[in-house]
């Protein structure tokens, strides 16, 4: 009986070590199949680490290759803009402002008309020729004035109409004295008014002197020759004509 209960202990510690090895094995297998499941992770990054630098790279070269686009900064709402100049000062050129008024430069009688499309006899060269400006008969030395307000534009001696005085207008006009004596009263870029004297009636136009002492008398507006007589007040002519 008792050797039954040895054989049944025999049994029972062997059946025990057997299920303890089993636990053992089962528990051994465990741990061999985790460890390279913890493992493959690092793995794989150190394997895909390369191919991501790599297209970091790309990126970053991409980045710097391609142009920022250009920011403006938004204006301030204190920002005040300024007008322009031209808004702010009415500039008035001698074009835009208006023809002043022109008196006879000089005291006597039209002797010779302006005819710039005609040609006319000249009494000095014996032939026709135009006539750019109307002669003023009057006496040698009598005093030739500013026909309106203007500048002292040019002083010249000119070898066929002599002594010569130009000036300057508004509405860019220009008066031109001619035949004047040497007795200039005036100087380039003096600014004259109307009636102050420019010089004296001479003799010095060449392809004038076999006429009667007088003022050759030109006027240019926009730099077309015009009739000097057709912007003369009437009134200065009136009174001129009155004195004679």
């Amino acid at each position: 009986m008792e050797e039954k209960k040895n054989e049944e202990k025999t049994a029972q510690i062997l059946y025990m070590a057997m299920i303890l090895g089993l636990v053992i094995l089962a528990a051994a297998v465990g741990i061999v199949s985790i460890a390279p499941r913890r493992t493959a992770p690092a793995e794989v990054a150190e394997t895909t680490a390369p191919a991501e630098s790599a297209a970091t790279s790309v990126r970053a070269a991409e980045t710097i290759a391609q142009p920022k686009p250009l920011q403006t900064a938004a204006p301030s709402a204190n920002t005040e803009t300024e007008p322009p100049v031209k808004d702010a000062v009415e500039l008035t050129t001698p074009e835009e402002a208006p023809l002043p008024s022109f008196i006879l430069p000089a005291v006597g009688t039209v002797t010779k008309l302006c005819t710039p499309d005609v040609l006319v006899f000249s009494n000095t060269m014996n032939d026709y020729r135009v006539h750019t400006g109307v002669d003023i008969g009057t006496s040698l030395g009598e005093a030739v004035c500013a026909a309106a307000d203007g500048t002292v534009a040019e002083i010249y001696a000119d070898p066929l109409m002599g002594n010569t005085v130009v000036l300057l207008h508004d509405g860019d006009a220009r008066t031109i004295y001619q035949n004047l004596s040497d007795d200039i009263e005036v100087e380039v870029g003096a600014a004259v008014k109307a009636g102050d004297v420019l010089g004296a009636v001479g003799e010095s136009a060449m392809v004038e002197i076999a006429e009667e002492p007088h003022l050759h008398f030109e006027m240019q507006v926009g730099g077309v020759t015009v009739d000097p007589l057709d912007y003369i007040a009437q009134q200065s002519m009136t009174l001129i004509y009155e004195d004679e």
